[in-house]
């Protein structure tokens, strides 16, 4: 009897679980085949407008501390809190660097010391000027133009720095508009099952990356495989639009401030890592990719990756935009500086892969030297460092 009883448990298991994926599934396309894309854009018009938080920093015995406390409490917002030693001296030439988590993240079970590309400019800077050079780098997890806004007023108010560089991947702003307005539209099982925090904090965040990053991309890859559903193109050209737009805004009120301080603005514009599959609409995004990935021809993979990685629209981190890119070069305006690294590694056939990227954009230490030394560079030949 025993013996029945555990033979119908480990039978049954597996098949509930079966039941309960494909009732996920199919009440998943059910609801993607009803999709109110106008609702999607005044929802993400209305996030794009609101105030998303407010930044408090002080500066108080040698140790600037930071606070951002968001107002948004759905979507990837948490609290985020940093301290940093700063100690300028009198003489001291500042150096002021801001970006997200690609300039200031240490990848787990990493044994070594790590320097990121701010640390290496400071070490190339001193030994070869007469000036005594100190990088002070001000990235933020997470921050997107308008969070590096506030946190660049608010830092150079306290102390003004002789230039600043800002390491802009334009990543997070379509990362956290898509995440909080629009992917949810397009969850199997994440909605139901993990939107709100039920697991330990460490098991939840493991589970949210698995789901998001892994099970819910390749089913919505399976169910536009299978002609289950059709995603339109054309709402997610309007989607980005709106993004860029507001992007652009944050964007010319960190310049105009730089402008108003008379301080020169050094933009940089990278590129992640292309090899990382990407998700959206699958009759365009996966040919790109596939033909990428098979492409022997070096420019013409870059081609075809950079289009696929620009129409994605569900992968976990989405990429860097060509829109951005493209916004960023064309830029004209007084003591802006516009550092195109994405195109100085082009031109050193510098593969965008795993090989030079721990995931979709943060560099491994290598490439941190590369782009110190070419920022290096860079700035000499503006002459930024006289």
């Amino acid at each position: 009897m025993i013996k029945k009883i555990f033979f119908f448990f480990t039978a049954f298991i597996p098949l509930l679980l079966i039941l309960i994926l494909l009732f996920f599934f199919f009440f998943g396309i059910y609801r993607m085949r009803d999709i109110n894309y106008k609702n999607i854009y005044a929802e993400l018009e209305k996030y794009l407008e609101k105030e998303k938080g407010k930044i408090f920093v002080v500066l108080k015995d040698d140790t600037f501390s930071i606070t951002y406390n968001y107002y948004i409490k759905d979507g990837p917002y948490k609290r985020l809190y940093r301290e940093m030693v700063f100690k300028p001296s009198s003489d001291n030439h500042l150096i002021y660097v801001y970006g997200g988590s690609e300039i200031i993240s240490n990848p787990p079970f990493l044994k070594e010391e790590f320097y990121h590309f701010p640390e290496i400019l400071e070490s190339l800077l001193n030994p070869h000027l007469n000036k005594n050079f100190k990088v002070y780098n001000f990235g933020m997890e997470g921050f997107d133009v308008f969070d590096t806004k506030e946190i660049m007023k608010a830092t150079a108010n306290l102390k003004k720095p002789d230039l600043i560089i800002y390491f802009d991947v334009g990543i997070v702003d379509f990362d956290n508009a898509y995440l909080t307005c629009i992917k949810k539209n397009f969850y199997f099982m994440w909605n139901f099952v993990l939107s709100k925090p039920r697991l330990p904090k460490l098991l939840h965040i493991l589970s949210d990356w698995f789901l998001r990053a892994y099970i819910e991309p390749n089913l919505i890859n399976l169910a536009q495989e299978l002609t289950l559903i059709d995603i339109p193109e054309k709402p997610f050209k309007k989607f980005n639009e709106l993004i860029l737009s507001y992007y652009k805004k944050n964007l010319y009120d960190i310049i105009q401030f730089a402008q108003s301080k008379n301080i020169p603005l050094v933009i940089m514009v990278p590129m992640g890592n292309l090899e990382e599959k990407p998700y959206g609409i699958y009759n365009i995004t996966n040919k790109f990719y596939e033909q990428g990935i098979k492409e022997k021809n070096y420019d013409k993979r870059i081609d075809y990756l950079i289009k696929a990685r620009d129409s994605e629209i569900l992968t976990f981190n989405l990429g860097f935009k060509s829109c951005i890119y493209k916004f960023l070069t064309n830029l004209k305006e007084q003591n802006v500086y516009i550092f195109d690294l994405r195109q100085r590694l082009l031109d050193m056939h510098f593969e965008f892969n795993y090989k030079n990227f721990y995931d979709y954009g943060h560099m491994r230490p290598d490439v941190h030297k590369i782009v110190g030394q070419y920022l290096y560079d860079f700035l000499k030949k503006e002459k930024l460092l006289e």
